[in-house]
């Protein structure tokens, strides 16, 4: 009898153990967490032909419930990508060049985690957002701009650290009639697409 209370408080120990960490994060974790994040921003579609990888920089505010697998996420990045390099002259020498691009997306997102309760976990994203564009011709030095609405969605992997996380993401947007860039009279425009794939930190 004696044996069997000891074996029990032995694996009690054990267990509280191991569930202290977890406890511990779920106690002193805020609902609310800043983030920085940065990365490289790839044209899509149409606007591979014209833009170059670029690159983005942003911020964020994370609202959850500690080890609830959906929060909710509002951010905003700046997206710059320069212009392609083409040739006027039907290669006898000569070159221009198109835009450069700059996009400021503010956005609002729903994240579902996959083991929240766990130090590595996987989560998807999406969301609406507006998208403020402008081109701008380097050789004329003349721009143009426009706010438009957009989609997006995503995927990424979060490393839970003490007292901080680190994440890794990929997003897909879509900006609604976003291809003429300042062009407000038609409804007509492309969409405009690109994928930042950007690490950052929340605290």
């Amino acid at each position: 009898m004696k044996r069997t209370a000891i074996t029990a408080a032995v694996l009690g120990l054990i267990i509280s153990a191991a569930a202290a960490p977890v406890s511990a994060q779920a106690i002193v974790s805020s609902p609310v967490r800043f983030g920085i994040m940065g990365g490289a921003t790839i044209p899509l579609s149409d606007l591979s032909d014209e833009a170059k990888t670029g690159w983005n920089a942003g911020a964020l505010v994370t609202i959850g419930v500690p080890l609830v697998p959906v929060s909710f996420r509002i951010d905003g990045q700046w997206h710059q990508m320069n212009g392609k390099d083409f040739s006027t002259l039907g290669g006898a020498g000569g070159s221009s060049q198109f835009p450069d691009f700059r996009i400021i997306d503010g956005t609002a997102n729903v994240v579902y985690t996959f083991g929240a309760a766990l130090p590595t976990k996987f989560y998807v994203i999406g969301g609406v957002g507006a998208y403020n564009e402008r081109v701008h011709d380097p050789v004329a030095d003349v721009s143009a701009s426009s706010t438009k609405f957009g989609l997006n969605a995503g995927v990424g992997f979060k490393f839970q650290l003490t007292g901080f996380a680190t994440f890794i993401e990929a997003r897909y947007h879509n900006v609604i009639h976003g291809s003429e860039i300042g062009d407000v009279s038609t409804g007509n425009a492309k969409s405009l697409q690109f994928l930042p794939i950007s690490v950052g930190i929340t605290f």
